[in-house]
């Protein structure tokens, strides 16, 4: 009777053997299968930055890339199976982008994107909210440019704060300006030579080169570029253009966006 019950257990436990080594090997084939398709993913998504430059008027930032982590999108997978959305990625940050040039102004966003910013320099209030319908009837986002005392007047008729840069000639300006919008803007040099300021905040400048009083259409057919950050003076006649400066951009391939989006 013993020997009948070892040889059972012994007949058992060459069948469990069996049957754990097939587990084990078809679990080992499937995570080879993942790594497999995470290194295929890698090798079509994979980017390395692309440099930007730096000219006598600022800093043109660079594109970042992407790689994927393998380790890490393996580790989400393991014993369920490749899937996209569990893919982790490390940037490959450039060394001209916003987070490492709070000293120096910036002029443009990447030139290998067919991305453009606009930016409404609102005076006196008058115009700025007919523009800011204009652009979103044609489903466009522009961005506003404001000191502190008109961003106060008019900031509760403002739905969306993430668009707005900053103008002023002071430190008090600005301490009150991030008092009403934090520290997520940028800022320029429209009115004063404020980068040094601004750098102690870590904010990041612009230099206003592509500024236009009217003929909009007529001065944005000129230095439309990939990257290109314009500034459009509030006002009667450009407000006229702007549906058909708006329809002139896109006709050209260009895709209008905030300001955030365009130096990300």
């Amino acid at each position: 009777m013993k020997n009948y019950f070892k040889y059972f257990l012994i007949i058992g436990f060459v069948v469990f053997s069996f049957y754990y080594t097939d587990k084990v090997t078809k679990i080992s084939e499937q995570n080879n299968v993942i790594m497999a398709s995470i290194n295929d993913y890698a090798l079509k998504h994979d980017s390395k930055c692309i440099e930007g430059s730096i000219t006598e008027d600022g800093v043109i930032l660079g594109l970042s890339g992407i790689s994927v982590n393998k380790n890490k999108s393996y580790s989400n997978m393991k014993g369920i199976g490749f899937n996209e959305k569990l893919i982790e990625y490390n940037k490959d940050e450039c060394i001209l982008s916003i987070n490492n040039n709070y000293d120096k102004y910036i002029v443009a966003g990447n030139n290998h994107n067919n991305n453009v910013s606009l930016i409404i320099d609102v005076n006196n209030g008058k115009y700025f909210s007919k523009m800011l319908k204009i652009a979103e009837n044609k489903e466009v986002t522009v961005n506003l440019l404001f000191n502190y005392e008109t961003l106060n007047k008019y900031i509760e008729s403002i739905s969306n704060h993430n668009n707005i840069l900053f103008k002023g000639k002071t430190r008090e300006e600005l301490n009150n300006y991030i008092k009403i919008l934090h520290d997520e803007f940028y800022c320029t040099n429209k009115e004063e030579d404020i980068i040094n300021v601004c750098k102690s905040k870590r904010l990041n400048s612009i230099n206003v080169i592509n500024y236009i009083d009217k003929n909009l259409l007529l001065n944005i057919k000129k230095i439309l570029n990939k990257g290109s950050i314009i500034f459009i003076k509030e006002n009667e006649f450009n407000m006229s253009e702007l549906s058909s400066t708006i329809n002139y951009i896109k006709s050209k391939g260009y895709n209008i966006v905030s300001i955030s989006e365009l130096l990300s």
